[in-house]
């Protein structure tokens, strides 16, 4: 019998010594989806919530019907009356996905006490500095044990996209969880620091009630590939290479990026960081020694003209196609100093988030459109490997664990599924992997099988601009007719067979301005639309661009004539 077949399963024992205590696991995101992770650990005796830990905060990104959505975060509306219970905020790692979403909701948690790793600190310290929270993220080392209320909570080093990544073992009253957010097991990752598996084998051995654990690679074979094949492809990219390179991946990937610049450098190549995302995680990384180069290597972007395009390698954010990023722009020639040339080659080391698809590919066409080459992992084998477990690393922690109970998150139905099948694989009975729907609170007690006790409707909360919440589906559907700050809908006429723009354009507001009376400022708002379409010529432009482009600097125009920002809604109509 092989080790896959035989998890140390054990017959779980509870601490309780009332029996009248229970734990409830409520995800307010995380389940049935990739994105948005934040989980409630909430411990309660004779059914009265005691006490909260708060494990990570994230955001999600918008479906395609979103309309002028930026992002997603998690619906806390279950703890507006409950503040005074909850006891502090663990983040795992710093990815987006699991610390995005605290500058948006921390107001609404009052002022709680926050823990992470110290690269996932500064990350998330980073984003509550933008918009000017006070509170920071207390960094703790992987050796640190933390007391919050009747929660106590270690932290396992683990290998992901990201460094610092952690399981958590949160020990309570009534047995203990194991939290396996994002991971892998690299046995060669790039900054030498593996996957600390006599901690995981410790955890398991004190016997685990249930362990939640990251799915996401469940339909995958064997074990992820390590970091260092990415190295690889980059090297081989930069000896091909007859003009600049372009490299953008993920902006936390900070050990990706390190590598990227040690080979750039070896090939006689200035660097150069494009893009707030990357300009921010770096200068963190650096400062606390997690990435390291010369300092005369690098080049201001206003400088870049003044090297060779042969010298250049601009690590540069927007990997996931989004249209206000650094590479987008740079893609449609809205950069103030970098420009696509012929022979030029852009490295896309990342793979679309789930519903980032579109996005990804239309970059990608705007690109080639320059004459660029472009590398991507659809073309080129070990451009991306993945920060998630296949099915060898997930049944790797799993056996290691041999939880009573388990608990797939961070993935699509699709993916929980395939969770299931190979935990029961493993020996697990189906009634032992639980797979809540969307809301559903699982309850855990130390004399009974855990159960749904409570089913929380939980909506999408959007954020739109400085705006968090105030976006729902009706407004949605209704945004083309009315807004609160009124609608400005903007018709650009293009002529179907060239792409060129045949009149006006034709401006309409509605609940904005009485158009009747304001003809010198709609007047000069047409001007500041032709401004946006000054460069945009031929049919195969990016018109998603362009509606972005013409959005924003229409927005700004108003703003400063009327101080006041109705929605703008740029239509093109073929003729």
């Amino acid at each position: 019998m092989s080790f896959w077949e035989t998890p140390h399963k054990t017959v779980y024992q509870g601490t309780s010594k009332t029996g009248r205590d229970t734990v409830r696991i409520i995800p307010l995101g995380g389940t049935g989806n990739v994105t948005k992770n934040m989980f409630l650990y909430e411990y309660r005796v004779d059914g009265a919530i005691r006490d909260i830990l708060i494990v990570d905060c994230g955001i999600g990104f918008p479906d395609p019907e979103m309309y002028g959505v930026d992002l997603v975060i998690p619906d806390v509306r279950y703890l507006a009356n409950k503040k005074q219970h909850i006891r502090g905020l663990v983040f795992t790692h710093g990815h987006d996905d699991h610390i995005g979403g605290i500058p948006y909701v921390y107001d609404k948690l009052g002022n709680i006490p926050m823990w992470g790793t110290t690269l996932t600190a500064a990350f998330a310290n980073i984003k509550l500095a933008e918009i000017r929270i006070k509170s920071r993220v207390t960094p703790v080392d992987f050796e640190k044990v933390l007391r919050i209320g009747p929660f106590t909570v270690s932290f396992i080093r683990m290998t992901h996209s990201v460094p610092d990544a952690a399981n958590l073992v949160i020990e309570t009253p009534i047995g203990t969880f194991y939290h396996g957010s994002d991971f892998k097991f690299d046995f060669d990752p790039l900054d030498g620091k593996r996957s600390e598996l006599a901690k995981i084998n410790a955890a398991g051995k004190r016997v685990v009630l249930c362990l939640l654990t990251d799915c996401l690679g469940s339909e995958r074979p064997g074990f992820t590939p390590s970091e260092q094949v990415v190295g690889e492809t980059i090297e081989k990219e930069l000896k091909l290479a007859t003009g600049k390179v372009l490299f953008t991946t993920q902006s936390s990937n900070i050990s990706r990026i390190q590598r990227a610049i040690e080979l750039a450098l070896q090939y006689g190549r200035h660097v150069a960081f494009i893009g707030r995302s990357i300009d921010q995680n770096v200068e963190a990384a650096v400062k606390l020694g997690y990435m390291k180069f010369p300092r005369e290597a690098l080049v201001r972007d206003r400088d870049l003209k003044r090297l060779p395009s042969t010298k250049q390698f601009l690590v540069v954010a927007g990997s996931q196609g989004q249209p206000d990023s650094a590479l987008s722009r740079i893609a449609n020639d809205s950069h103030r100093f970098v420009r696509l040339d012929e022979g030029d080659t852009v490295v896309i080391s990342a793979d679309p988030i789930p519903g980032r698809e579109h996005d990804v590919n239309t970059l990608i066409d705007a690109i080639y459109r320059k004459g660029a080459r472009v590398s991507y992992s659809d073309i080129m084998e070990d451009l991306h490997v993945s920060g998630h477990g296949s099915q060898g690393d997930l049944m790797l922690l799993l056996s290691a664990v041999g939880p009573r109970y388990i608990f797939p998150i961070g993935g699509t139905y699709k993916h929980l599924m395939q969770y299931r099948r190979l935990a029961q694989d493993l020996g697990y009975e189906k009634r032992e992997i639980l797979i809540p729907e969307e809301g559903q609170v699982l309850e855990f007690s130390s004399h009974s099988a855990p159960r749904v006790v409570e089913t929380l409707e939980l909506e999408n909360v959007m954020v739109d601009g400085l705006g968090v919440g105030d976006v729902g589906n009706i407004v949605l559907r209704d945004r083309q007719t009315i807004a609160t700050e009124g609608i400005v809908v903007v018709v650009i006429p293009i002529q179907k067979s060239t792409g060129r723009v045949t009149s006006g354009p034709d401006i309409i507001s509605r609940g904005f301005i009485y158009m009747k009376e304001s003809g010198g400022l709609i007047d000069a708002a047409k001007r500041t639309v032709l401004q946006s379409l000054r460069l945009k010529k031929g049919r195969m432009m990016d018109w998603q661009f362009v509606r972005k482009q013409i959005s924003e600097n229409l927005s700004v125009f108003l703003a400063r004539e009327t101080g006041r920002r109705p929605l703008i809604v740029p239509v093109i109509v073929e003729v």
